[in-house]
Formats: structure tokens, sequence, C-alpha cells
């Protein structure tokens, strides 16, 4: 990282282990049996080397804190950890050195040896070593933490700003095929035009209102997909027919991406040649898992150009928005796509 941690919330453990931590070094160093005296004279030793151990863990966890926005900059690792563990363990040799000293000289008159003195410093070492590992694991793993947050906030904007790309194709592509057929309209029955133009406010109210949104009801949906038709049905008058079909289920309590019939209903319009000779019939069945378009395929002679964005667009939102993809069934005859739906 390339910011300095927060301290660890050590308190307790601190309390707890500083003073254990001096009892430890003084019974360990076996000065117990040198000094003997009084349960007074053996508190202050203990309360002495409880001041060591605070000087030790203190400068080892501030060593540590520090330490690791400091030595960010060093990219191999060889150099950096072992960094990260000399420096606290110069710190602490340092400290329990001058203290040692002093002790040695003011408390005990002299009566320890420097070799003494060195093996007491030894398991200072060793302790102080063993406190800057378990520092070193706990900021690993808050730097673990960290990442992950990190990762995931990462993914989740990026997700975001996938989506919002996407509903931002829906509205142009939308008023593209709108505007073209109201131009038609305006040429050839200026009455249906009107008429057209007035059910287009109400369809692009829904766009409107539901732009901003992931999911909403399938009822709603519904609802719109046939003011949606209702549009192609002026446009075309002859040779389209919609039907919609539910298995006992209550449409307000399922969820699906907003636009999403819209976008098979306006695909099986571009892509198929139909008249009043040849009905293009459109069926969506509706179960609790999911929801079922299906056309005839009547194949023409010249396609008309597309942006292509219309499947792939609706893919992308149910890969993002449901966790699922769409499923694109192709025979001669047939053209089928089937949606996951939510419960909500």
């Amino acid at each position: 990282m390339n910011t300095l941690l927060q301290p660890v919330n050590d308190t307790l453990f601190k309390w707890i282990g500083i003073p254990l931590t001096g009892i430890l070094i003084f019974h360990l160093s076996g000065f117990l049996f040198i000094t003997g005296g009084s349960m007074n004279s053996l508190s202050l030793h203990y309360l002495y080397f409880t001041g060591i151990s605070f000087c030790i863990w203190q400068g080892s966890a501030f060593a540590h804190r520090t330490l690791r926005h400091y030595l960010y900059a060093i990219k191999e690792l060889y150099i950096r950890i072992p960094l990260r563990f000399a420096i606290p363990l110069v710190i602490s040799w340092g400290f329990s050195f001058i203290l040692l000293t002093l002790w040695n000289r003011f408390f005990v008159n002299n009566i320890f040896s420097a070799g003494d003195l060195l093996a007491c410093q030894i398991i200072i070492t060793v302790i102080s070593l063993q406190i800057s590992s378990i520092y070193e694991i706990v900021y690993l793993y808050k730097e673990r933490e960290s990442d992950l947050v990190r990762v995931e906030r990462s993914e989740k904007l990026k997700v975001q700003a996938q989506l919002d790309a996407l509903k931002s194709q829906i509205d142009p592509h939308f008023i593209f095929n709108s505007l073209n057929t109201l131009s038609y309209l305006i040429s050839q029955n200026p009455e249906k035009a009107r008429l057209f133009n007035d059910t287009l406010a109400k369809v692009y109210r829904y766009i409107l209102l539901n732009k901003e949104k992931d999911l909403i009801q399938l009822k709603e949906e519904i609802e719109f997909a046939s003011n949606y038709f209702y549009l192609l049905k002026i446009r075309y008058q002859t040779g389209l027919s919609m039907v919609i079909r539910m298995d006992n289920i209550s449409v307000e309590d399922y969820l699906i991406p907003p636009l999403s019939l819209q976008t098979l209903i306006e695909n099986a319009i571009k892509h198929n040649h139909f008249s009043d000779k040849k009905n293009l019939d459109i069926e969506i069945t509706i179960s609790e898992e999911a929801i079922t378009v299906i056309n005839p395929r009547h194949f023409k002679k010249f396609d008309i150009q597309s942006s292509k964005i219309g499947l792939s667009n609706l893919n992308e939102r149910y890969s993002l928005i449901v966790h699922k993809n769409i499923s694109i069934q192709q025979t001669p005859e047939w053209f089928t796509v089937t949606l996951p739906i939510l419960k909500s």
C-alpha cells in the first residue's frame, strides 16, 4: 500500500501481552534466582521489565506500521521483508540495552555481567521477533481485506459503467426506429400518425420512468410490450399478431430488465417478411422460470440494415443484472429466445 495503514485495534492484546511479556523476560533470563528479595522488590522488578516490554512492544508496532509506508517503494521482496523485521529488532535491541544497563546499575548494583545482560537481550530479541511476526500477519490480513474491498468496488463500478453504457444505447435505438415509423405514417396517413404519436408518448413515458432501473415488475413490462405492439399494428395494419400466455403465475411477483420484450418484438419485425397472406405470429409464454418468445422465420430477400445491438445489448444486460444469459435457438422454421426472470 502507498498510504500509512491505520493502527490495528490491539488495545486488549497489549493490556494482557505487555505485562506477561515483561514477567516472562525476567524469569527466562534467570534473574529471579539471582536477585531474590522481598515481594516489594520483586514487584518493582516486574514493573520495570513491564516497562521494557512496553517499549519493545510499542516500538515494534510503530516501526511496522511506519515501515509499511516507507518501504512500499522497494519492489524487491528479498530486500523489503528483511528490512521490515531488521529495523524493529534494532530498535528493540537499542531499547533493551539502555534499559537493562540502567536496571543493572541502579536497581541491582551491577550484580549481572555483560554476558548475563546479553543473554537477556537475546531472549528479548526472540520475543520481539515473535511480536513483529504477529503484527506482520495482522497487517497482511488487513491489506488483503482492503485489497478485496477495493477489487470488489472496482468490479461494481466497472459493471455499473458497462450497464450505463448499455442503457444509453437503448434510447437512441428506440428513437431511431420510432421516428422512421412516424415519418412514414405522416406521409401516408396523418390521422394514424397522430394516434401513433399519442401512443408513442405513452410508450416513451415508460422508458423515461424506467431507464434508470435495472429491474421492473414483469406486469409493467407486459403492459409496455402490449402498447409497443399496438404501435406496430398501427404502422403495419395487417400481417402481425401477438399472443401472451401465462402459466397461472402472478406477474407482480417477478422482475425483468426493462425493454426486454420490446427488443425481441422489434427483432422479429426487423428480420422477417410478413403480409396479409403470410402472417408473423409472435407468441410469448410466461412460466415461473422464464419467458419464451417464439416467432416463425420468414426470411426477407433483402434484409434491412441494422445496428445489430438489439440481442447483444439484451444479453449483456442480462449478464450484468441477472447474472444469467439469454438462450437463443434457431431452426429453419422458428426463432426462439428464452429470458430468465427473477422472483421479487
